[in-house]
């Protein structure tokens, strides 16, 4: 039996199981030889359907975690009673909420395809992607009185942004070999040793 992690390897592997094969002693029995070669480099990516609903879902509960304290920040501003600490608070906690909820529906959807996949990984790459997004108003507010529509989608999304490259490029996946079998009944000794050889050479001939 030989075993082989890396599947550019797995030719290296079994032509050395061939070359150890053949420094046995020779004998004419026949035997059975099954060699299980797994394979853990494989390429994962998820579906149309799965990268769709995570830019859906994420955006959908994002607003939809936000939502509360941005309408009390909002009626509380109307008011004209609230404190300038209150309203920072608000904000503060309506932006925390809306990156927790990106990453919430990011997750959510990603995991039925990943189920390695962070929680807490998301959760801190949609805070990457809210910073970036928080760095891009500053930019943009310096050039513009007025933040562009383009800009403020950019802003908006850049949470779940955040979150699909964390989850798509970055996140671990499940490892699950690939068991490859070979079986050859009646196979002797002698055959691997002849499979093995690259070549003859001829050192001396003795005419009798």
């Amino acid at each position: 039996m030989c075993s082989s992690i890396i599947a550019q390897n797995n030719f290296k592997s079994l032509r050395q199981f061939e070359t150890d094969i053949s420094t046995l002693h020779y004998n004419n029995s026949t035997s059975t030889i099954i060699c299980f070669v797994p394979d853990n480099v494989v390429s994962h990516k998820y579906s149309f359907i799965n990268l769709t609903g995570q830019a859906l879902v994420g955006s959908a509960l994002a607003v939809g975690f936000s939502i509360l304290p941005f309408s009390v920040a909002f009626v509380s501003a109307l008011s004209g009673k609230s404190t300038e600490t209150f309203q920072a608070t608000l904000g503060i906690l309506t932006i925390s909420s809306y990156l927790f909820g990106a990453a919430v529906g990011v997750h959510w959807v990603a995991k039925s395809q990943n189920s390695k996949l962070s929680f807490w990984g998301t959760v801190g790459y949609s805070a990457i992607g809210g910073g970036f997004g928080a760095i891009l108003t500053t930019i943009l507010a310096s050039h513009y009185t007025k933040i562009p529509a383009f800009g403020g989608i950019i802003v908006a999304l850049s949470p779940i942004i955040g979150s699909m490259i964390y989850a798509s490029f970055i996140s671990d996946w499940p490892q699950e070999p690939q068991k490859i079998s070979f079986v050859k009944n009646n196979l002797t000794q002698n055959d691997i040793f002849e499979k093995s050889k690259l070549f003859n050479i001829e050192l001396f001939r003795i005419k009798l």
